[in-house]
């Protein structure tokens, strides 16, 4: 019963081969071959110019390395396969809030100049990558955050295959989490969290992190899986399979009500809604929305 509720809470967790998706168990992918990965060094950590982009968007925000007490050991075994897991895992669910996303995406970068600096916090696999060849302003500076660093060759190649390059985007990727952003204060004009508040150590610390890093004006977009708050028995089934959620997927916890963290931080503004998908139990319970520094 156990490992049958956790593979329907899955999602965030690495898919069972039984699913048959995404590329589980199999090779990384290759990259395509006219990629120029570029490494930039800053500050003393490693980037990856994913889309070997001379723009003029490249390191328009210095990184800092920002060591965490929070940040634990890291298992390189569990976080190649986590990254291969969730490379396609999650396409039906991305499927099921891309509507949401796009709206969301298509409202903050319609604000944005060109130039700008995109934060995507616990940027993963990178499967946001399609909103910003979409629409909005050309030459931004994404930098994205992500502390398992065997996400990075996924989210190069999902970058490219966007493609972000023929935008003039440039993508830089590092070592962080989200309660030390390796930015300064008032760096970034926009920070993207869609699936990562429920993996962090410390939400009110994370959350004030981004605040910190936001220029004044500046977007915070996020898209979260929380605990129901229409159905009790769901919520009771998330609050008992959460630890082992947090086992398998890698922090993952099922049962935040991030919303009321969000609205408790040091935001001038929250735009937000709670909304019910269907189809992925567990996950089902939805936040959206942009709040404003």
């Amino acid at each position: 019963m156990l490992l049958v509720a956790a593979s329907l809470a899955l999602p965030h967790g690495l898919p069972p081969q039984s699913l048959q998706c995404g590329r589980v168990g199999g090779p990384p992918p290759p990259r395509p071959r006219d990629l120029d990965r570029r490494a930039v060094l800053a500050g003393g950590l490693g980037f990856c110019g994913c889309c070997g982009i001379a723009s003029p968007a490249d390191a328009l925000a210095t990184l800092t390395p920002r060591a965490s007490d929070l940040e634990a050991p890291r298992n390189p075994v569990f976080d190649r396969g986590f990254a291969r897991g969730m490379n396609g895992g999650m396409a039906d669910y991305e499927a099921a809030v891309a509507p949401k996303k796009k709206a969301l995406f298509a409202k903050m970068l319609g604000s944005l100049k060109e130039e700008s600096t995109v934060v995507e916090l616990g940027m993963g696999t990178f499967p946001n990558a399609g909103f910003y060849a979409a629409s909005g302003p050309r030459g931004l500076d994404i930098v994205g955050v992500d502390p398992n660093d065997s996400m990075g060759r996924y989210a190069e190649v999902n970058a490219a295959q966007a493609g972000l390059g023929e935008r003039g985007h440039s993508i830089r990727v590092a070592h962080g989490v989200g309660e030390a952003l390796p930015l300064a204060d008032r760096s970034a004009d926009a920070v993207v969290c869609t699936l990562t508040l429920c993996t962090v150590v410390d939400m009110d610390r994370t959350l004030a992190e981004c605040v910190r890093v936001l220029k004044p004006g500046g977007q915070f977009l996020f898209l979260e899986h929380v605990l129901s708050e229409t159905d009790k028995g769901l919520a009771e089934a998330q609050i008992k399979f959460t630890p082992f959620q947090v086992q398998a997927a890698d922090g993952c916890h099922l049962d935040r009500r991030t919303l009321q963290n969000i609205k408790a931080a040091a935001f001038k503004s929250v735009d937000s809604e709670y909304f019910d998908l269907d189809g992925f139990l567990y996950l089902n319970p939805t936040i959206a929305g942009i709040a404003t520094v």
